[in-house]
């Protein structure tokens, strides 16, 4: 199903902005709650220590208190006296000055009012003269201050205050701690809570420190039922201990809105980026569309179609090359046309060529039978005249044979004569002068190889400075090159290509025709120059074609090399003639060979 461009950027947009914000919301959820988680538990786990201080403050304050109730007047005397009912009215009348109740300890050690500070208690009294701490009485945990009655060392009893630990604690605790106060006695049972006594009652069992332990600051989390709670506790030394908890859920209660602000939030960005990328896409698109519109019309042969412009400097890119591509086409398109009309002309003439080169060759094969015929009748003929030339010097002279033998002897002179003129006939000239451009001549072999029932592809590679002029006639030159492209067709192949590449070496004028055939075997190299030596068989080659080569490079001072081809398949056969320099006159006489 084909997807519009513009539905596409839309999707991929959105796709992008939902894989970009799931991930980031849920990292940003996972660490809000972790760190409210942390923030809570923190401040949760420095309650102990706020009960800690508030115990060390109570405990000092009952101290100063007991000093304060123990010194007032007429005490130690009705003590004294023996007056307890008096005592008892003026401690509880001193300790009502601070809202607390009294507490009286007689000279034998025994309690008038409020708890007895027991064994150790009394021995902290007479030793140091003074004795707070909390303790467990009637049912509630107190904090209780004593100071010893007496001057002068001397022991007269003990009198203080005491005070009730419970709601008020409960609720102060609360306020400092900002959490749930749960206040248990010696044997976890409730005594204060700012819960439900039965959370907190399951809030004690849970947190239940045994006989002993000491207090501790850590955070637990403890499940109750379907609800979670954080818990701290600490101690109310020898009179129960204090349990501070939080719940989870109520921690974690603004998460939902914050989720929910999260969910908002990233609806508005996807929107916006939505709309965003729908304004882009559509400025993207329209110069896109056009674009396609002009590519179909330029298919359909009509290259004049408008490219529109774009804002957007990629798209204004692609429309630039895209008119430089048409445009290009376009040109490109004129010059197949015109090439390929010049290919039907050239190959007008290549056929023209070809039946004049098959004319050339039917007769240049009757040439080579009247040259051979005429070679083997002048031999004959010379024999018949010389027996001739003897009988007639024999005969008188004006006799009748003497005359029949000098007519014989004309006759015979006659056609020695004929035949030498058939061979000059069709023995090759040097037409064209001692002097020729190679480079031209390669490409006339080029295109002679080209042509006839055996096509041989040829490729001509040459500097084109003017210095490829060589001291040698066209037509030897043209023989040797048509000889080895000849035979490096044969070797190469009906697929395969030659090529020559003509070059200018010091004072010679370089050659190589390269094949791409099987090479030449070692053992071989150095016998291919030699007459009636061939590869191809009795069948296809007489072994002529390297040797009459070889011979006419020599006869005008050139030689020629045959190799393989270094690092590749295939033979190099090097041609090197004599350069011919632009002043120079003709080139010597050649030698017989």
């Amino acid at each position: 199903m084909r997807v519009p461009l513009l539905g596409a950027v839309v999707l991929l947009l959105a796709a992008a902005v939902a894989v970009a914000l799931v991930p980031a919301g849920i990292g940003l959820d996972r660490r809000v709650t972790n760190e409210m988680r942390r923030v809570a538990v923190e401040d949760l786990g420095r309650a102990p220590m706020i009960l800690k201080d508030r115990n060390s403050a109570q405990i000092e304050a009952l101290s100063m208190h007991a000093m304060t109730v123990a010194s007032t007047e007429g005490l130690e005397v009705a003590m004294l006296q023996g007056r307890r009912d008096v005592v008892e009215q003026l401690a509880r009348a001193a300790a009502a000055t601070y809202g607390e109740d009294p507490v009286v300890i007689s000279p034998e050690g025994e309690a008038i009012v409020g708890p007895s500070p027991g064994p150790e208690g009394l021995a902290e009294l007479r030793r140091a003269g003074g004795w707070a701490q909390y303790v467990w009485y009637a049912g509630a945990p107190r904090a209780v201050g004593l100071a010893a009655i007496g001057r002068d060392g001397a022991w007269s009893g003990a009198a203080g205050s005491m005070t009730t630990v419970g709601e008020e604690l409960a609720g102060t605790l609360a306020g400092l701690a900002r959490s749930d106060v749960t206040v248990l006695g010696p044997d976890d049972t409730v005594v204060a809570t700012t819960l439900d006594v039965t959370v907190a009652l399951e809030l004690g069992r849970a947190t239940s420190l045994g006989e002993g332990t000491p207090e501790t600051p850590d955070v637990d989390a403890l499940l109750l039922g379907e609800e979670e709670y954080w818990v701290a506790q600490g101690e109310l030394p020898g009179a129960g201990r204090v349990v501070f908890s939080r719940s989870v859920s109520e921690e974690l209660a603004a998460l939902p809105g914050v989720r929910r602000s999260y969910a908002v939030a990233g609806m508005v960005t996807l929107l916006l980026a939505l709309g965003v990328g729908a304004v882009v896409a559509v400025l993207m698109l329209r110069p896109v569309r056009g674009l396609a519109v002009a590519a179909d019309r330029m298919s359909a042969g009509d290259f004049s179609a408008p490219v529109p412009d774009s804002q957007v400097e990629e798209v204004e890119r692609l429309g630039a090359a895209f008119r430089a591509m048409r445009d290009a086409l376009r040109h490109r398109l004129t010059e197949l046309g015109e090439a390929n009309e010049a290919l039907e002309e050239r190959q007008q003439r290549l056929t023209t060529l070809q039946a004049e080169l098959i004319r050339q060759d039917r007769l240049a094969s009757s040439a080579r039978m009247a040259a051979e015929l005429a070679h083997e009748i002048r031999n004959p003929v010379a024999n018949v005249r010389n027996c001739l030339e003897i009988v007639r010097r024999g005969l008188p002279e004006a006799s009748e044979g003497s005359r029949f033998a000098d007519m014989a002897i004309d006759e015979l002179l006659r056609m020695h004569e004929l035949a030498e003129n058939l061979l000059d006939l069709h023995r090759p000239g040097e037409a064209g002068g001692r002097v020729c451009d190679a480079a031209d001549v390669a490409g006339q072999v080029a295109t002679l190889a080209g042509v006839g029932g055996h096509p041989i592809a040829v490729r001509v590679g040459a500097t084109d400075d003017g210095t490829l002029r060589a001291a040698i006639p066209a037509d030897p030159l043209k023989q040797i090159l048509f000889n080895l492209v000849t035979n490096a067709g044969e070797a190469g192949g009906a697929e395969a290509t030659v090529d020559i590449v003509v070059s200018r070496r010091s004072h010679t004028v370089r050659i190589d025709v390269l094949d791409e055939g099987p090479g030449i075997s070692e053992d071989e190299l150095d016998r291919i120059f030699d007459p009636f030596f061939t590869t191809k068989g009795a069948v296809t080659g007489i072994g002529l074609g390297l040797f009459v080569a070889e011979g006419l490079a020599r006869r005008y001072g050139g030689r020629i090399e045959g190799a393989n081809r270094p690092g590749r398949g295939g033979a190099r056969f090097t041609v090197e003639v004599p350069a011919a320099d632009e002043t120079a006159g003709p080139a010597p006489e050649e030698r017989e060979t």
